[in-house]
């Protein structure tokens, strides 16, 4: 059985995103419903019953098997929670001295049963955030809603978009594409109207041509692209030497650009790689290789936040480019979880139409393999993973590229540990603008020295850092 951190009767740990403690001298408390919500809707976690959740003290349950019973009964009420997505398996006891523990492990719920909610859709849906449970507002569970679907809601047809709605500057280009990764490709000679709907841009209903949600998202007019995605922007912002002003930016929504998908990802690929270095490799036709993996993974995150966007989120995607980073955010959150897609073998892209699309031109690594890809290449050639945040409470996903390479991963974490001890409630920018590197490789840092044991983070985010041991750098344990 495993062992609990449990010294002279206090737990030795916070809650945190996948911890929260309960007592139960009085009962099983209503608010677990809201914690079992939060945790199947976000990324599964552990409830702990019989802790007090302020001082940390086991106390135990009182007439436990009676509590557990009463557990069960609720969880296979529907009246209570819409799905009891746990088994035997996910609820034990664990003995400390004569008091016991009920441990409950919540997985995190399959997307095509999200929202697990209590008692009502409504009021009744929670997520978890940093140390507690929130109520999920109606553009989230929406947003659950449209997960559960297993047909692509970008297969969806737009009834008031029809085919001439479509932008004539990039499908040309895009059936350019096409030419030039597949020359013998049998839909090459079909009209503009018949390969937009082989290609899933086009459907057919009353006899009209009606644009899909991904031939809008990906060809479409900007101006009606509003009509069905009232929030949708694009936004791409470069900027230079630490300055606060960018000094490139493209946007939707300014009237210079037909602000669709794929015109957003001609027009900014290659910028986002131009500062990147440029070996030289030769291939075996004698010309040189300009593909390099870096540039491969940087393309294949950037193509990750459009296939995985929500467009009806308030974020929808953007791209931020310093001399030491690319940052890309998109709206809706991992719908598998982020273990599993880094582990590499599983994809579940939100708009599946267009990775096919962006997949028949040679953009997109085959299925389930783009995130493991990233991770990988970006360790080999630059020494640190991409940071990968998902923020519940926004509904976003982040990917941070450090594009400045570690050269000294020892001599990084003594710097850090350095600035801890001269300030223990310092933040991750902080320290990252004091040591000159970007925030990804701060955090990257940290996660492996609290991995192995060497800090730990005492409270949330106002809390403070806590060296356990700093032998290695010649300094002794601080209590600060």
């Amino acid at each position: 059985m495993e062992s609990l951190p449990i010294i002279d009767g206090i737990y030795q740990g916070n809650e945190g995103l996948k911890l929260e403690f309960k007592s139960a001298l009085k009962g099983i408390p209503k608010s677990i419903w809201d914690t079992y919500s939060a945790f199947a809707n976000t990324v599964g976690g552990r409830i702990i019953i019989g802790i007090n959740d302020e001082s940390k003290e086991v106390e135990g349950v009182p007439k436990s098997e009676l509590r557990i019973q009463e557990l069960w009964n609720n969880l296979n009420n529907s009246e209570v929670v819409n799905h009891n997505i746990l088994s035997e398996k996910n609820i034990w006891k664990y003995d400390i001295g004569d008091k016991t523990l009920r441990i409950i492990d919540v997985p995190q719920a399959d997307r095509y049963i999200r929202p697990i909610f209590h008692r009502n859709l409504d009021t009744g849906t929670f997520k978890r955030n940093g140390e507690g449970d929130y109520r999920c507002k109606l553009p989230e569970i929406a947003s659950m809603l449209r997960d559960q679907s297993y047909i692509s809601y970008d297969s969806t047809l737009l009834e008031e978009s029809v085919f001439e709605d479509i932008d004539m500057e990039p499908f040309p280009a895009y059936r350019n594409y096409l030419s030039v990764t597949s020359p013998d490709h049998p839909w090459r000679g079909l009209s503009d109207e018949e390969f937009a709907k082989r290609i899933g841009a086009v459907g057919v209903k009353d006899g009209k041509n009606i644009l899909t949600v991904a031939g809008l998202l990906m060809f479409g007019k900007e101006y009606v692209i509003y009509r069905s995605f009232p929030n949708y922007k694009l936004d791409y912002q470069e900027y230079r030497n630490g300055d606060k002003a960018w000094i490139y930016r493209l946007v939707t929504g300014d009237g210079t650009w037909e602000g669709n998908v794929f015109n957003y990802f001609v027009k900014i690929a290659n910028r986002l790689t131009s500062d990147l270095d440029r070996p030289l490799v030769i291939g075996s036709d004698m010309r040189r290789i300009d593909d390099t993996d870096d540039r491969k993974a940087v393309r294949e995150c950037l193509l990750n936040s459009l296939i995985h966007a929500d467009y009806f989120g308030n974020l929808t995607v953007k791209v931020v480019k310093r001399d030491d980073s690319l940052t890309m955010s998109n709206s809706g959150i991992f719908r598998i979880p982020l273990d599993i897609a880094k582990g590499g073998g599983e994809s579940d892209p939100r708009n599946g139409v267009m990775a096919k699309m962006f997949s028949m031109i040679g953009m997109v690594e085959r299925a389930g393999v783009g995130v493991n890809m990233i991770c990988n290449i970006w360790m080999r050639m630059y020494g640190v993973e991409p940071l990968i945040i998902g923020d519940n409470e926004k509904d976003t996903v982040t990917f941070e590229l450090q594009t400045c390479p570690v050269v000294n991963r020892k001599d990084l974490d003594e710097r850090i540990i350095a600035e801890i001890m001269k300030n223990p409630r310092i933040t991750i920018p902080e320290t990252a603008l004091r040591l000159g590197v970007s925030v990804a490789t701060v955090s990257n840092h940290l996660r492996g020295m609290r991995e192995s044991g060497r800090i730990r983070r005492i409270g949330g985010t106002r809390g403070h850092w806590e060296i356990i041991d700093g032998t290695d750098a010649g300094i002794g344990p601080s209590t600060h």
